[in-house]
């Protein structure tokens, strides 16, 4: 498989899976684990983007 092909299947079932998630109820301890990590990907990237902000000074 070429890695276009792969990186759009890996697309595809990662937007399958949100979709999953979002549909579950709001007190489903998945539905929760799920937003706690997406609270830590969001954190780490808004660290890279500053980072990266001051070393080339935008």
């Amino acid at each position: 498989m070429k890695l276009t092909g792969l990186a759009i299947s890996m697309g595809i079932g990662a937007a399958a899976g949100a979709v999953a998630i979002m549909l579950m109820p709001r007190n489903n301890p998945t539905r929760k684990l799920a937003a706690k990590a997406a609270d830590k990907v969001e954190d780490a990237a808004w660290m890279v983007s500053n980072k990266l902000m001051k070393e080339f000074d935008f």
